[in-house]
């Protein structure tokens, strides 16, 4: 997906693990900064129920009322 340009007042309702929440950032990775998740550290993400390859994460481009799942592997028992 291609980032659209949006505007920096502009902001998007979104829902992320289960939460609605407003986000500023256009894209995946945008996001996840945005709300403190380490990328550098081992987890997968799905928007809209569609796994999202890391190697996306930058271009693609969130839209209005996307629902985005973001899971880290537990170790353990």
């Amino acid at each position: 997906m291609n980032v659209s340009a949006m505007p920096s007042s502009a902001k998007l309702q979104i829902q992320l693990n289960g939460e609605a929440v407003q986000t500023q950032s256009a894209t995946l990775a945008g996001l996840l900064g945005e709300r403190g998740f380490d990328v550098a550290q081992a987890m997968a993400c799905a928007v809209n129920r569609r796994f999202v390859p890391r190697g996306d994460w930058a271009q693609y481009a969130l839209q209005p009322g996307d629902a985005i799942e973001v899971v880290s592997p537990v170790v353990g028992g």
